[in-house]
């Protein structure tokens, strides 16, 4: 790996000073502070320092116990891949000689792909983020890493031609935050990163929102998760990865769709079981075929529910509710309804594509204090033949 330089004494000592000194995690009173402690020391770097102190306290359950001692900024952090995924994604480049990675980020991805490859070349447009990767690596004593900071478009050119994997993790974000909807507002642009031909297995981190339809010839799009949420999107190429497949990496779970024509099979009325999908499984637009395929039918286009008559066998993939009520929504209706079972506040409100606020309703019941004996449940809410509907249910565990 390169030498790490010292060039940044200022963002050290104020670290240092924040660690031992610093009595609140509010982000302006930690600057006020520095600027205070540091009255002629450049702000970037006093900036960059509360953002690292910030950012440690939240990135071990992201990557890690070694991140406690990392370096970050706040949005370098946000656009991190979690460690398991990172892993995960890493071990279908295992055994590689050398891999390019294209947007180094926090070196979260550069990490795990350098302990299974022989060598990770990764670039960077940003000197900041180089900089701070390169330490994190250090920390976890990783040293078969090349960083380079430039433009990929400008770079690629000179760049050696015995790479035999390409990784890309564009960034996703305008510098103020906000989400970018196109691919091709990406940095580098999503266009040019497929069009590279670099190694026979690429694959590009995207935005799990972002749908590429149709998917290009020997690509396919992978929707990942962890926990209850779909976090990334990793467009592949070169892989055995089926195309619309989903992985939750922290629960070991996958799917993959059939590859066939076959129809989705519906049903029309809400039968004495909901189930509900990981949120992999809903981004990935096979949730019929998924289904299906577990014992349970869609019963409405627009409602992200299915049904089935018994309840399924409880996976990381699924849960199923055993339907105790059905009805049309109105407060005073299903408050009552609440009412009647005694039910605590507790009690689960789940929504999908429901016009009211999920908060709100769990106010306009009252629902009493829970207490050691009373009883609880699952309301939920979404919108069915053509008007909000709630389903009063109780979770099963078989």
């Amino acid at each position: 790996m390169d030498n790490i330089t010292d060039k940044w004494s200022t963002y050290e000592l104020a670290l240092s000073t924040l660690a031992a000194e610093a009595r609140s995690a509010d982000a302006p009173t930690l600057v006020l502070f520095l600027r205070k402690k540091f009255p002629t020391s450049d702000v970037r770097e006093l900036n960059l320092a509360v953002e690292t102190f910030i950012a440690r306290r939240q990135a071990s359950d992201k990557l890690g116990e070694w991140a406690a001692q990392g370096f970050f900024s706040l949005s370098l952090l946000q656009q991190a891949s979690r460690l398991s995924i990172a892993r995960y994604r890493a071990s279908f480049f295992t055994g590689r000689k050398h891999v390019l990675e294209i947007g180094t980020g926090t070196g979260s991805d550069t990490a795990a792909l350098a302990r299974v490859v022989e060598h990770v070349t990764t670039i960077d447009g940003d000197p900041e983020a180089s900089e701070l990767a390169q330490r994190n690596l250090a920390l976890q004593g990783i040293t078969n890493v090349t960083f380079l900071v430039g433009d990929v478009q400008h770079l690629i050119d000179s760049l050696p031609k015995t790479f035999d994997g390409l990784f890309a993790d564009p960034a996703r974000r305008t510098k103020s935050g906000e989400r970018f909807t196109d691919g091709d507002e990406y940095s580098p642009p999503l266009s040019f990163v497929m069009s590279l031909e670099i190694g026979a297995l690429r694959a590009i981190k995207v935005s799990p929102g972002l749908f590429v339809d149709p998917c290009p010839a020997g690509w396919s799009r992978q929707f990942v998760g962890c926990g209850e949420e779909c976090l990334e999107q990793t467009l592949w190429y070169g892989s055995s990865i089926v195309d619309s497949s989903i992985a939750v990496t922290d629960r070991d779970e996958s799917w993959s769709p059939p590859q066939d024509d076959r129809d989705v099979e519906m049903v029309s009325e809400i039968g004495a079981y909901l189930v509900e999908a990981h949120a992999t499984i809903n981004r990935s637009q096979k949730l019929g075929l998924f289904f299906n395929e577990h014992g349970a039918h869609l019963f409405d286009p627009d409602v992200a529910y299915g049904t089935a008559t018994t309840a399924l066998q409880r996976t990381g993939l699924c849960t199923s509710y055993k339907v105790l009520e059905s009805l049309p929504y109105a407060k005073k209706t299903l408050k009552a309804a609440l009412s009647s079972r005694g039910w605590s506040n507790r009690t689960e409100f789940k929504k999908r594509n429901f016009p009211g606020d999920i908060e709100a309703v769990r106010s306009d019941m009252e629902l009493p204090k829970h207490s050691h004996t009373a009883p609880f449940g699952v309301v939920l809410l979404f919108r069915y033949h053509g008007k909000p509907w709630a389903v009063i249910a109780e979770r099963t565990y078989e």
